[in-house]
């Protein structure tokens, strides 16, 4: 335990040094409100801005904080010291789901959710989280630095962001967008009826995959950060 609130404070300690990463943060609710007022719709506007938010910010987060530490080779001695991958990640997730609870509170209010609608997307956004965690910070292993962590998560930002809301021009680009986790919080979001058991199994799907990707990352590039 006292592993995982170590790296928690060292994210947070980061998180302080790089203003424009912490501004990511206020930006997405900010911009939420912005055009939510401007088109008349706040509704859709918060929902959409939540689901970007959850899917993109947490990996960016964890993707440069992770690069860090390979950059300057404190996750070889992380591993080196016995620090495991769960320990590892706990710290990572932990720091993101702390710094995402002002954010997504203020996107339900925005949004006005409650009742089932609240539930669903406070599971959504918990899992969803995860995922995105575990993403950065596999992306950030593989990372040879800050740059070099941009340069990999910035094509999968915008697949994240941006297939969700293209999905339903074609075909083939909803079947390839409904595998990923961030088109599945569309779907809790704004599908009246959404089925909930598919989509919670799809996100579960995912955090599995990624968490593998992750382990065999942590094991395999770890020692040679």
């Amino acid at each position: 335990m006292n592993v995982v609130s170590a790296i928690f404070s060292k994210q947070l300690s980061d998180l302080k040094k790089n203003v424009g990463l912490s501004s990511m943060y206020i930006m997405f609710p900010v911009l939420a409100f912005i055009m939510g007022n401007v088109m008349g719709d706040m509704d859709a506007f918060a929902g959409q801005f939540a689901a970007m938010f959850i899917g993109t910010v947490p990996m960016i987060a964890i993707a440069m904080c992770v690069a860090e530490d390979v950059e300057h080779k404190s996750l070889r001695f992380m591993v080196m010291a016995g620090v495991k991958p769960p320990q590892y990640l706990f710290g990572l997730a932990g720091f993101v789901i702390v710094m995402a609870v002002i954010p997504l509170a203020l996107f339900a209010i925005m949004g006005e959710y409650s009742g089932t609608l609240l539930l669903n997307f406070v599971v959504i956004a918990l899992l969803g989280l995860i995922a995105s965690s575990i993403l950065g910070a596999a992306i950030g292993i593989f990372s040879k630095n800050i740059q070099h962590a941009t340069a990999l998560y910035t094509p999968v930002m915008f697949v994240l962001a941006m297939l969700p809301m293209f999905a339903g021009a074609n075909e083939t680009l909803f079947r390839i967008a409904e595998l990923l986790f961030s088109f599945q919080i569309f779907v809790i979001i704004f599908d009246p009826e959404p089925d909930l058991l598919r989509s919670y199994i799809i996100v579960a799907v995912n955090i599995i995959v990624l968490l593998g990707f992750f382990i065999f990352a942590y094991k395999k590039k770890g020692l040679k950060g």
